[in-house]
């Protein structure tokens, strides 16, 4: 299992839901083919990226990637294309993968400002985001880059000030967001499950 999951995802999960991700199953709805959540991570080596306020470009542009590290519905994807984007043209692909076992690939809708932390010889930089995948699926998730020789005071300051932060891209996690009638599903079984509950304690 890969750690690249952010808080921002779990928190957000765990406000939608209140029944465990165990019942990743369930939301796929009638009209999604698929419910992708897993993620991916890359050393970086022969793709590097150029982060700024107004967005990311990847040197070379569209650049390769190989995946490693798998986990979830990434597991039998072994490369894929990483696209440059701007902030003001979202909605924008970003990431495609998964020629043979059918294409994922995720367009970024909305990219939150970034966290940084500082890590031996660098920065890790971590951007959370929403976004789509091509079956029309929502998704949220997070993007990791390293930024090295560069402390994390120093990074945000050198970001904040409209300056260029050179980094390696490090992975991607993501978990399919359910479409609301998956969730008024959900709701339903809660609540069945609550006044099960009740008249248990009742019958007590």
């Amino acid at each position: 299992m890969i750690n690249l999951k952010s808080k921002f995802v779990n928190a957000t999960l765990a406000a939608t839901f209140a029944i465990p991700l165990a019942t990743t199953g369930l939301f796929t709805s009638a009209g999604s083919a698929q419910a992708y959540t897993g993620g991916f991570t890359f050393d970086g080596s022969g793709t590097t990226a150029n982060i700024t306020k107004t967005g990311i470009t990847f040197n070379p542009a569209p650049g390769s990637i190989a995946l490693g590290n798998k986990d979830g519905d990434f597991l039998n994807d072994t490369n894929g294309t990483i696209y440059s984007f701007l902030n003001a043209n979202l909605p924008s692909k970003f990431i495609d993968v998964g020629a043979k076992d059918g294409v994922k690939l995720l367009s970024l809708t909305n990219l939150f400002t970034p966290t940084f932390k500082t890590i031996l010889g660098g920065t890790d930089i971590s951007f959370d985001f929403y976004g789509l995948f091509d079956d029309g699926s929502k998704a949220i998730g997070n993007i990791d880059f390293t930024a090295l020789k560069i402390n994390a005071k120093q990074a945000e300051t050198a970001y904040n000030k409209n300056g260029i932060l050179k980094a390696s891209f490090k992975g991607v996690a993501v978990s399919s967001v359910p479409e609301p009638a998956a969730l008024l599903g959900l709701g339903a079984v809660g609540a069945v499950m609550a006044m099960s509950r009740r008249r248990k304690s009742f019958a007590q």
